[in-house]
């Protein structure tokens, strides 16, 4: 390593634009501020903004990684501290969630989504149960639940997680919640109308429906309509003994197959469908912290309270590089392509720019940093 150092510094040596490490040690001079928000003891502090820094720059929560990025002192010395902080050191993760949310920066209240991730390595499953904020083009996680098992999460689950959510942040910061068709049942929708949170949950095409006495499929209330013409139904209908309005579409699945994408709301709501269809940022935070970003799927950790900790750390990179590619954004907005989309995504945007920084340009980075005690 030290004989790699030399090299490279021979290299870069009569250039402006050589790496800070060769410069100094990066990692004792930039500070992410996260004494602010944290109670910890400073080498802990200390420690944990090291570990975002390092997530950021290998992409990547493989300890061996992170233990050669963290900072130049020995990597087996570095593996031995990533270890002891994720077997021993206690979180409150109610605290995590404050911080999260405290740099968010999005105003409330909030559109919230709720979704699962879930993978499998080695016969292992990860599966945990993720509520978000609504973001411009992703979603910021603010709770999560593990689940300790396979499959869809129950409406206890549900429930605990947004009573949870309520007792931090307060019923009056929901504006409403975003799921899809996994989120479903009578006591689920009994316990959100029970709270007056307005909802926009997708429903299976197949469920039975209560029409003017008479039961039917609910698709068929859609079935009539042309190809990607919204439906907003005036009358509540009743489904499993809840009442509820709908709106719905016929579109055309990847296959050119016919499917029917039909939300229930909690009141009349002419734009349900558009609302309805930003449950894609949650999905769009999955690929983030997995294949197009920090590459989730790639650890090894089979107890579930070091696997929070370590999904706890990423989603404060996140939100740093997220916060980082929407200033970016302001600066020099991305390239809108000819379908009208971005070239990329303010959370790539991000990315990449702090990678540039963190290599190149100190001054830059310190900027970022600012963006983090902006509460």
């Amino acid at each position: 390593m030290k004989r790699a150092k030399r090299f490279v510094k021979w290299v870069y040596q009569d250039s402006s634009n050589k790496p800070n490490w060769l410069m100094e040690d990066k990692s004792t001079e930039i500070n992410l501020n996260l004494q602010s928000h944290f109670t910890w003891h400073k080498a802990r502090i200390n420690f944990l903004e090291f570990l975002i820094i390092s997530l950021i720059r290998t992409r990547s929560v493989v300890y061996s990684l992170n233990a050669v990025s963290l900072n130049d002192r020995a990597i087996s010395s570095n593996l031995r501290r990533i270890q002891r902080f994720m077997n021993s050191f206690m979180i409150d993760f109610d605290l995590i969630a404050k911080v999260l949310m405290a740099l968010n920066p999005i105003k409330g209240p909030y559109k919230l989504s709720l979704d699962r991730t879930n993978w499998q390595f080695s016969g292992i499953n990860y599966n945990i149960l993720c509520l978000t904020i609504v973001a411009d083009g992703v979603s910021l996680t603010i709770l999560w639940t593990m689940l300790d098992k396979r499959g869809n999460s129950n409406h206890n689950e549900r429930k605990i997680l947004i009573i949870r959510y309520i007792r931090l942040f307060g019923l009056d910061s929901i504006e409403s919640l975003i799921a899809d068709r996994e989120f479903i049942g009578k006591d689920w929708i009994e316990f959100l109308s029970s709270h007056s949170i307005k909802f926009y949950l997708r429903i299976k095409s197949n469920l039975t429906v209560n029409q003017r006495g008479r039961a039917l499929k609910v698709f068929w209330l859609f079935n009539n309509l042309p190809l990607n013409q919204i439906c907003v139904l005036d009358k509540p209908l009743q489904i499993n003994g809840q009442w509820i309005y709908l709106t719905g579409m016929k579109v055309l699945d990847s296959k050119n197959v016919i499917e029917y994408v039909i939300v229930a709301t909690y009141q009349i709501d002419h734009q349900a469908m558009q609302m309805y269809a930003q449950r894609w940022t949650i999905e769009c935070f999955f690929k983030a912290i997995k294949s197009a970003g920090f590459n989730i799927e790639s650890t090894q950790l089979t107890d579930q309270k070091r696997l929070e900790k370590l999904f706890a750390i990423v989603c404060i990179a996140f939100l740093w590089v997220y916060r980082v590619g929407q200033y970016q954004n302001q600066v020099k907005p991305i390239p809108i392509l000819k379908h009208k989309r971005r070239a990329f995504s303010i959370f790539r945007y991000g990315l990449d720019e702090l990678n540039r920084a963190l290599m190149f340009d100190l001054k830059a980075v310190c900027k970022y940093v600012n963006l983090l005690s902006c509460t």
